[in-house]
């Protein structure tokens, strides 16, 4: 396989040559036609570091959506539309902190390199400075279990940058937990490291604010998980802040195009 930075609009075959593009990418690949059929890469042994290519990305993957999912289902129509892609990319760094000699069926222990997830480009139009030019603290709780956000001297005239058409907006605070992925014991299989203790969500949601609304001295939101949840060391703690805009005609309608944008909340 080849790729090429030049502008080429070929799509298709030439000769021995398929030309073809791949989601998240402005490059033009370029492959022989034909090559190994399932069945090879499958069972024959000069594929195998294939095969445990292939295992280890579908534990990438499967990590991918449980972070893509923790954003909360305010985010997820204002996340970058390739995020399930980079994030695989960005996890394979997890992965390849593991023993080297598991390769097929490394661990994704995020919960020991959860710095990596600031390199995640989460927005997708507009970042979210770009849209709420008023500076907030973050603040979590020593257990870890809630996270508050707070805005002082928030002028909505002047410190919000709102899509074309939208009278109003509002802010969603989440916080969720993700579990790190090993494989099952004499398989490949993914699965979470505690299986008893399932990943969770809370949020809170602020109400519709005028663009137009006067000076507002503190906007505070606090998102909290359940008291009795028991925070497992083997979990990441996902937390964002989100912007949607809106609409008011007879009712409030959420902007369908440049939605809003999402903060990725790093540790303090």
């Amino acid at each position: 396989m080849a790729t090429s930075d030049s502008p080429l609009n070929i799509k298709g075959s030439i000769k021995g040559l398929r030309f073809y593009k791949m989601e998240g990418s402005d490059k033009t690949y370029v492959g022989e036609k034909g090559g190994a059929n399932i069945e090879l890469i499958q069972k024959s042994p000069k594929f195998k570091k294939t095969r445990l290519a292939q295992n280890e990305l579908k534990g990438r993957a499967m990590m991918a959506k449980l972070i893509r999912g923790a954003l909360g289902q305010w985010a997820i129509t204002i996340v970058n539309r390739h995020l399930q892609l980079k994030l695989s990319g960005i996890l394979q760094q997890v992965q390849n902190m593991d023993n080297p000699i598991l390769t097929g069926k490394r661990s994704l222990l995020l919960s020991k390199c959860k710095e990596v997830l600031n390199q995640v480009p989460w927005h997708y139009l507009r970042s979210f400075g770009e849209i709420v030019m008023c500076p907030f603290s973050v603040v979590t709780s020593e257990d870890k279990k809630s996270v508050t956000v707070s805005f002082k001297g928030f002028n909505p005239k002047m410190h919000i940058k709102p899509s074309a058409g939208a009278s109003h907006f509002q802010f969603c605070l989440t916080i969720a937990t993700v579990s790190d992925l090993q494989t099952i014991k004499r398989s490949k299989t993914y699965s979470q490291v505690t299986r008893s203790n399932r990943n969770t969500i809370a949020w809170k949601v602020s109400e519709w604010i005028p663009i137009d609304g006067p000076l507002m001295d503190e906007l505070t939101l606090t998102a909290a998980l359940n008291e009795k949840y028991i925070l497992n060391e083997d979990q990441t703690v996902i937390r964002n802040l989100v912007i949607l805009f809106g609409k008011m005609t007879y009712q409030m309608t959420e902007i369908q195009r440049d939605r809003g944008s999402i903060a990725f909340l790093r540790d303090e």
